[in-house]
Order: structure tokens, then sequence, then C-alpha cells
């Protein structure tokens, strides 16, 4: 850094002093203000490839700047140089000089970091944001100036009037860029990481506040050329802003540290900072053109009462800049309608999987419990019947040393889409493992049918790795409330009366009656009969027997009659 000052302080001094002669000194001057337009905006765009986020997005917009400034610089050197011409103004090099701030104000408000609402729209909808703020300051700031000040000094009858209006606005445009440093240096986060960039960037945009406000003055009072040692302004700034671009973050977001005592309440207060700064941040991005534009409707509306007209530059600048907020405010609501839709999805996506099964798609089991508690609730009150079943598959395990753990998923799959069709009006569950729970919303003759064909279901054969697997289930059945009873007041189907009777307690009726099963030779279907005791419920042909072993399919813990031979193709 104190070579390039000292390079910038020599070549300054070798053109300011004359010693080469006149027009060598200017266009040593010229050659020194192109070449560091030219390497701020180089350094700014290669630094830029390097970096991430703010620091990338500020240093890509400020060589957006730099290089209208430089392309401005070049017109203007031309003027001087080629044409002869010591003082040029109202000139095409304008063009570039005015859109530097245009790229400056979002590149400053770059350095408070995109709000997260932006951040989430992509990196497109950053930039568009950022050059529209920046337009909007720009011209509010126009606004204001013309309308207060420029206006009086456009229309008076001074010659060059044109000219001093163009020269006024450059020193006025970089003391807001100045102005909105300091602001950014008070704000201590931002101060804390970027203090050597602001510093430096600070300086550079001074420096040439300063050169502007000296060629105002000389074009204010009509002096025919501006020397060369009041460009050094220009020479310095930019010199300062590539040196901006190089210089590294002063500290990182969170630096690390060794674990403290106090660490879970440490967290805490630091993530609630990082929290009031970011919406700090996002407000300031948010508000800043708006302020401005309620600014400019103050004092329209001041100029009104005491003159009873308005400048009709005032009104169609104001206007565009208008036109431009409007611009700003229905990308705003689109994004904020994207966002919306998008929080929407998510959450209705968290919601999803907190209550299903993350293999299966059915529901999970504190899923379950919750419509069970309201089926308990409802029966004790009257309003309904259904029916409890626990469902565990037999010797599950074999098929998971079998085929292994991706082989056993693909069947838990294929099982309980088996049993979800099996439920013609109730809910299914994933309790844990290999076990499943269903509840069906019908009377106790309904549910031990649904058993029965959820039994015959699970025993129908499944293709894995070319091989026929047939599973078992064992499964219990519970009524939920009292038993259903005909005119004469007898049960109509054997159930015991549940009333009384907890979630929990009926969970374990449930598991004692699919135990029962197990214990009885697996693959079958056990529920309670009036006196409360465990029977077998018959399927297929054994409808008119009971207590008798189920027929079986799979479910032996041999593993050679569980897994058949491979299916030909």
């Amino acid at each position: 850094m104190t070579v390039v000052l000292g390079c910038v302080l020599a070549i300054v001094l070798l053109a300011g002093s004359n010693v080469l002669g006149q027009r060598i000194s200017v266009l040593i001057d010229d050659v020194a203000q192109l070449a560091g337009g030219i390497t701020a905006t180089v350094v700014c765009w290669r630094t830029a490839s390097r970096r991430t986020g703010s620091e990338r997005q500020w240093r890509v917009l400020m060589a957006a700047g730099m290089a209208c400034w430089s392309a401005g610089m070049a017109v203007w050197a031309f003027y001087r140089s080629a044409l002869d011409m010591p003082l040029p103004n109202t000139s095409v090099a304008d063009v570039g000089f005015f859109l530097f701030p245009i790229f400056a104000v979002p590149a400053l408000l770059a350095f408070v970091g995109p709000s997260p609402r932006r951040a989430a729209s992509g990196t497109r909808h950053v930039w568009v944001m950022s050059l529209l703020d920046g337009a909007v300051v720009v011209g509010s700031l126009f606004v204001l100036s013309w309308a207060t000040v420029l206006g009086a000094v456009v229309h008076s009858s001074e010659s060059e009037s044109i000219a001093f209006l163009v020269a006024i606005m450059y020193p006025i445009t970089d003391l807001v860029l100045v102005a909105m440093i300091v602001l950014l240096a008070v704000i201590p986060k931002i101060a804390s990481r970027y203090r050597t960039q602001l510093t430096l960037l600070g300086a550079g945009i001074l420096m040439m506040a300063v050169s502007d406000s000296i060629y105002a003055y000389l074009v204010a009072i009509g002096a025919d050329f501006m020397p060369v040692l009041t460009d050094g302004g220009f020479i310095a700034g930019t010199a300062l802003i590539a040196l901006a671009a190089a210089a590294p973050r002063t500290v990182e977001d969170d630096p690390p540290g060794p674990p403290i005592h106090g660490s879970s309440l440490h967290g805490s207060a630091t993530a609630a900072r990082v929290y009031t700064e970011t919406v700090t941040g996002e407000r300031t991005q948010l508000l800043l053109p708006y302020g401005l534009m309620g600014a400019i409707g103050i004092v329209l509306a001041i100029l009104r009462v005491q003159t009873g007209d308005l400048d009709s530059t005032v009104v169609v600048l104001g206007v565009a800049v208008v036109l431009l907020s409007l611009v700003r405010q229905v990308i705003t609501l689109v994004q904020n309608d994207n966002l919306l839709r998008s929080l929407s999805l998510a959450q209705a996506e968290l919601t999803y999987r907190a209550h299903h099964d993350g293999l299966t798609g059915l529901l999970n089991r504190s899923s379950f419990d919750e419509h069970l508690r309201a089926a308990v609730n409802d029966a004790r009150a009257g309003r309904g019947r259904a029916v409890l079943l626990l469902i565990d598959l037999d010797d599950f395990k074999s098929v998971n040393d079998r085929f292994g753990h991706g082989g056993g998923d693909r069947l838990l799959v294929e099982l309980a889409r088996r049993l979800d069709r099996c439920v013609v009006d109730g809910v299914v569950a994933r309790f844990g493992g290999d076990e499943f729970t269903a509840l069906v919303n019908a009377d106790l003759r309904t549910g031990r049918t649904t058993a029965v064909r959820i039994a015959e279901a699970m025993r129908t054969a499944h293709e894995i790795d070319g091989h026929s697997v047939s599973v078992g289930a064992c499964v219990g059945v519970v009524q939920i409330g009292r038993p259903d009873r005909t005119a004469d007041g007898t049960t109509t189907v054997a159930g015991t009366d549940t009333s009384d009777v907890d979630e929990d307690e009926l969970m374990r009726l449930a598991d004692r009656a699919m135990y029962k099963a197990k214990r009885s030779g697996k693959a079958g279907v056990y529920a309670y009969d009036t006196a409360g005791i465990l029977r077998m419920v018959p399927s297929g042909s054994d409808q008119g027997s009971l207590g008798i072993n189920p027929k079986m399919v799979a479910g032996e813990p041999d593993p050679a009659r569980l897994i058949g031979p491979p299916t030909r193709t």
C-alpha cells in the first residue's frame, strides 16, 4: 500500500510541477487518471472472482462503476490531450462519470449483506434489486438537488448554467457516497468485518470528491483550465479504490475459539445479536429508497405551497423515480409471493414428515397415537366405533439376513401398500421395525374381517432379487368401546367392554392378542370374545371353526422355507 501511494504521489508531483512542460504534464495527468481507473476496474473484477457473497457483489458493482468512469475519462483525455480543450464540460464523458454512482450506491449497500428474502430468490434477483436501489437513490438525490438549488441555477440568466449544473452534480454524488460509507462504518458488524475496505474506499471516494469540487468551482467562476495538480484526487482516488478491492476482510463472521463455560447461553446471545443485525440490514436496504421518496414528497409539497408551481423537470424526474420504485415494489411483491409459496410447501413437507414414516409413507407412531386417542374419546362419548389392529410380521429378520436391509426395505414398502389397501375405512401406521397398526372405523365383525384380509394379503409372495418370498403376519384385534349389541341385548360379535380402557391399555391388549397368535403357530388372527378370552379368528375355509392353528405359508425360523427358488424369466 505504501509503495502504491508513493507512486501516486510522485506522479501527481511530477505532473503538477510542469517541469516537463504544460502539454506533457497534461498528457501524464490524463494517462495516470485513465490508468488508475482501468487498474481499479481490473483489480475489483479479478478479486471478485475469488470472493463470494457480499465480498464479491460490491467488487463486481464497483468494477462496473469504475469501468464507466474509465470510459468517461478516456473521452475526457481525448478532449484535453488530442483536441486541446483545457476544461472540457457537458460532453459525452459526463455519461460515464454519472454512471459511476449508479453502480457505487448498490456496491456500498452490498456491505450490509443481502437480506434473507433476496438471497433466497437467487443471484439475478439480488443484482436487479441492487441496480434498482442505486437508480432510485441517485435519481431521488438529483430531484432533491434540482428542486432546492440546481433548478434555480439552470433557470438563471448567467451563461454556462448547464455546465455548472453538470459540474456541481459530481461533488454532490461523491459526498452522498462518502456519507453512506460513514453510515456503514457506525454499524458495529460492518465496521468489524470491513474496516480496512471501508476506510480505503471512503478515502478514495473522498479524494475524488475533492477534485470534483474543485472542478465545479472552476466551472462556476468561468475558469479556462483546470490545474493539473488538482487532478491528484482522481489519481489517488482510483488507486485507493483498487487497494480497497485487494484488501482482505478484517475479521471472519464467526471466529473459531475454544469452548467456554456457559457456551449455550453465549450461543443464544450471539444468535440473537446476529438476528438483530440481519433485521437491521434488511430494513436499511428496504426503507432507504422509500425514505428518499418521502423526502422528495415533503420538499415538493413545501415548494408547491410557497411558489404555487413546480418545475417541469422536477415533475418528470419525480415520475421517473416513482416508476422505478413501482418496478422495485412489484418485484418485491412477486418475490414475497414466491417465498410464501416456498414456505408453505416447506411447511407442508415438514408436517408430512412429522406425521408419516419415511420409508413406507404410512402414518408414524406419534400420529397414530393421536388418531387412537381421538377414537377412544369418540367411543366413550358414543359418537362412533372403531377396532384396533396390531400387525407383526413373522421372522422378518430372515429377509434382512438373506437380502440385506435394502431388500428388506423394498419388501416392507410392498407390504405397507397391501396393508393400506386392505383397510377401506380407517388409518394405517408403521409402529416400528416390522410392526404395523391399523384403526378400522367399523364394528368388530368388520374389524375381524379386515384382520383376516390383512393376514392373507401379507402371505402373497413377493419377488426380491429374483427370489419369491412370502412372509406371514400375526394380527391382534381389540374393539374400542362397548361390544355391539342387538335389540334383545346380546352381543352380535365376540368382544369385550373396553369403554373405560385408555389407549395404552388398548395397545397392551392388542399386543397380548398378537403374541397369542405367534405362540399358536404364527400367521394367525386373534381377538377377544365377550368373556374377555382370546380366541383365534378363522380364515378362508376355516370360517366355521375356532381355536385351530392358522395355515402356515411362511414365517418359520428356517430361512430355507422362507426363501423360494429364483423366478425364471
